[in-house]
């Protein structure tokens, strides 16, 4: 009854929420479920459980009524689905966007939960009792673990069968199991204080756990990288364990701290510790949280609610958010960082209280000496940080990397050489012309924000001169320039670097598409999903629109601000050819949105648009398609490896790019000319040909005009020796018509010698016709020629005629050699 009441649900209600900003003790949010009886007295509801998905920043929790309540940390909503029964388990599930694995008390049932829309797609059964614990493999991620106290059942999810089962006995049971970070290991802690290994692939045994130094064990819990191990139990004693020696680390006694038992422990992941997790949560036996420092073996930070104590809590597998329930059955959602932050204050306040009451009597020399010392520590420790191989470890494993560490970041990824010299040189030679108004083709409000777009536009211009005539530019730079715009040196040679790096071959056929990058990116995306690109072919729609406006837009226009800053860690983080990979992986991701799309018009808009993407399928996409793409058509082939700016007094010069091209052309023309005057090279060159060709013809018509009069007899002599086409013509039109034809065959053939020389040269060689007409128009240039002096003397008049003879001679025996 309740399932069918879900399935024909239409849609839910959300409801706005309001987040703490910088609270003092990390809360952001309290969550509490508060009914009225029938009485009309209020009755808490208590929460039972609860889980994070990272991916979207949702948070799902349950209460003992059967209702689960849907936060959106992210977009500040929350939502409720009721009816589902008691819960004793939630877990998201990986690659499959909004659904929720809940285990129920009904049945001990696990069913597959849509929290947008609240319907059931799938139903697990055949646990004996409720299930406690779910898990995910991460390198198999159609495997799914489900464990009661009782048994645990491994399931494959192709076809949601299960294919592992293990099963206990009475006094060892199962406290808790979960697979190792990496996924290569299961790992089961039981009641008789035992913990046993299995290897993944093949469900062996490969070890086996028993510490001798404590009973009771109740948890365990490993760092992200999965190197080690931390084991607690009802017992005053915390120990680490190696997963790469199979030995103990430490063994930490927490008698020291005013606990005596570890009821729930759990790690705290940092930024920039690589994976190797130094700070652990436990719930001690006061019903307090603790964070310790695993280094330095001390409690950093110990969080005590006023209300009540804390019951259960868990961490946000990236360590941005943890919740804590507490025992009168309230939420508290706390943010890491300021959490951290609040111990941090603590810590320095105490330390400042000791050096306040320890002895005064140092020397200035040695307080220097100890500040420069402290310094270079610090200086040593963020080039430690700051590598590329470490950096990119942490953004495998968080997703992204920090806001207020982003600039810093990149300036490392990309090394930049901070040439302010060189900068300042750029930007001495002020504004340049064509972004002088740019601001009439772009609506940008900010006035700081235009004023530093302009600024790296020049700066980019004067580099080089390519910059200023291409017209994406402006929108490929711009939201670089609002998240860099803080420093503009950075900015400038962030950009640049991008531009040599990652837009290689971009400009190989400027001002036109690049058809080398167009024919890779269609290349990927035959050989990934052949149905797609079979789609834009039918609708007409070729790489210039799926590929190339992504590219000239940074993918500013299809992705928020903070998926662009995440895909751009990314990129910054991997080699050149990663941003053709992102390109191909967008279109795979949205096939099912665009397959709906049947015109061109349609698919023009759609890559204007911001469209929902999951960025974690999106990105782990992109890496699939970057190892698993043939090298014959993988972009690294065509591509050259990663090289930063040169350090020095001027930056290296940008060569990506024909020297020929017409826009550089056309950026050296006068700034004077005209739009209306402007020409292509085409037009200007076909308007000197007909200049030219004028002027020619008009010159011999007028030779011919002046010659007629005194050479009358040699045009009479033509006509009564010429060809046979000519023969045929009325006599009454014969004088007439050989000044004209003269003429007309005159410019024919400058015409034909002018624009088509090879032609006009092959068929004077075949042509036999040809060769009558040839020598005709050459007789007509030496008769224009002759007349063109002035004949004086009747030697003069002799020579004319031996010519025209010659001439006769030739042309007849060229009709009787034709005949």
């Amino acid at each position: 009854m309740e399932q069918g009441k879900r399935s024909v649900q239409k849609g839910v209600d959300k409801f706005d929420i309001k987040l703490k900003s910088r609270p003092k003790d990390g809360v952001i949010l309290q969550l509490h479920h508060t009914v009225k009886g029938s009485n009309g007295e209020s009755r808490r509801i208590r929460f039972s459980t609860g889980t994070f998905d990272d991916s979207q920043e949702k948070l799902a929790c349950a209460d003992n009524a059967g209702n689960i309540f849907i936060l959106d940390l992210s977009n500040l909503q929350f939502w409720k689905h009721t009816g589902i029964g008691p819960c004793s388990a939630l877990y998201f599930v990986p690659n499959k966007i909004d659904i929720l694995a809940v285990a129920t008390t009904n049945n001990n049932e696990i069913i597959y939960l849509d929290i947008e829309s609240g319907k059931t797609s799938h139903t697990l059964t055949g646990h004996t009792a409720p299930v406690k614990y779910i898990s995910y493999s991460n390198n198999k991620t159609s495997n799914l673990l489900t464990a009661s106290p009782v048994e645990a059942i491994l399931w494959e999810l192709s076809n949601y069968t299960k294919y592992f089962t293990l099963n206990t006995y009475l006094g060892a049971q199962i406290q808790q199991i979960m697979f190792t970070p990496a996924g290569e290991y299961l790992v089961a802690c039981f009641q008789n204080d035992t913990i046993q290994i299995w290897k993944h692939e093949s469900m062996k045994s490969v070890k086996q756990i028993i510490p001798s130094d404590m009973k009771h064990l109740k948890n365990i819990a490993f760092t992200m990288n999965g190197r080690a191990m931390a084991i607690a139990g009802l017992t005053p004693t915390l120990i680490l364990f190696s997963m790469d020696t199979w030995k103990a680390l430490k063994c930490i006694d927490l008698y020291k701290y005013n606990f005596s038992a570890a009821q729930q422990i759990s790690f705290i992941p940092q930024l920039f510790d690589g994976g190797a997790n130094k700070i652990l949560a436990i719930l001690g036996s006061d019903c307090m949280l603790h964070l310790m420092d695993l280094e330095s073996q001390t409690i950093i930070h110990t969080i005590k609610p006023e209300t009540s104590g804390i019951r259960w809590f868990a961490v946000s597998p990236t360590g941005k958010y943890f919740i804590c329930i507490l025992k009168q059955g309230e939420v508290n959602i706390y943010n890491s960082s300021y959490v951290m932050d609040v111990a941090q204050t603590r810590i320095t306040e105490s330390v400042n209280k000791e050096k306040a009451c320890s002895s005064n009597h140092k020397s200035a020399p040695q307080e220097h000496s100890q500040h420069s010392s402290s310094k270079a520590e610090v200086v040593h420790k963020m080039r430690i940080c700051m590598d590329s191989a470490r950096l990119r470890r942490i953004l495998m494993q968080y997703g992204e990397y920090p806001d207020k560490f982003r600039p810093m970041i990149w300036r490392s990824l990309l090394n930049t050489p901070r040439n302010k010299t060189a900068y300042t040189a750029l930007i001495d030679k002020g504004i340049h012309p064509a972004y002088k108004d740019i601001e009439n083709n772009f609506t940008i409000h900010s006035s700081i924000t235009l004023k530093n777009l302009k600024r790296l536009l020049s700066c980019l211009a004067h580099w080089c001169p390519l910059f200023g005539v291409m017209k994406f530019l402006p929108g490929f730079v711009f939201p670089f320039v609002k998240v860099l715009q803080k420093d503009p040196l950075l900015l400038f040679e962030c950009v640049a670097t991008v531009l040599i790096n990652y837009c290689q071959l971009w400009f190989e056929y400027a001002p036109f598409p690049p058809i080398s990058v167009l024919a890779m990116l269609e290349n990927i995306l035959a050989e990934h999903d052949h149905h797609l690109l079979k789609h834009y072919c039918e609708v007409g729609v070729t790489s210039q629109t799926y590929a190339l406006k992504i590219l000239e837009t940074a993918f500013s226009e299809v992705l928020t601000c903070s998926e662009w800053l995440i895909l751009w860690d990314h990129i910054f983080s991997n080699e050149p050819a990663f941003i053709l990979m992102s390109v191909v992986s967008y279109n795979i991701v949205q096939k099912n949105a665009i397959k709906r799309l049947n015109s061109h018009e349609k698919l023009e808009n759609f890559f204007h648009t911001q469209n929902p993407i999951c960025k974690k399928t999106f990105l782990k996409k992109t890496y699939v398609l970057i190892n698993e793409t043939p090298d014959d058509i993988h972009p690294r082939r065509f591509y050259n490896s990663f090289m930063s700016l040169e350090k020095g007094v001027c930056y290296q010069q940008f060569t990506g790019y024909p020297k020929a091209t017409i826009c550089l052309k056309l950026a050296k023309e006068d700034k004077t000319i005209v739009k209306s005057d402007r020409y292509t090279l085409r037009d200007l060159t076909t308007k000197s040909q007909e200049k030219e060709i004028n002027e020619r013809a008009k010159t011999h018509e007028t030779c011919v005009k002046k010659s007629h009069s005194d050479d009358n007899f040699l045009l009479d002599y033509l006509a009564e020796s010429s060809s046979n086409k000519l023969a045929e013509m009325p006599e009454r039109q014969h004088n007439k018509q050989n000044k004209g034809d003269c003429t007309k065959n005159t410019k024919e053939y400058m015409i034909e010698n002018i624009q088509y020389p090879v032609i006009s040269q092959r068929r004077r060689t075949y042509s036999g016709k040809s060769n009558r007409k040839d020598n005709a128009i050459n007789l007509c240039k030496h008769i224009s020629k002759l007349k063109t002096r002035k004949v004086v003397s009747a030697k003069q008049n002799c020579n004319i005629e031996k010519v025209v003879e010659k001439l006769m001679i030739n042309s007849t025996n060229s009709d009787v050699s034709d005949s």
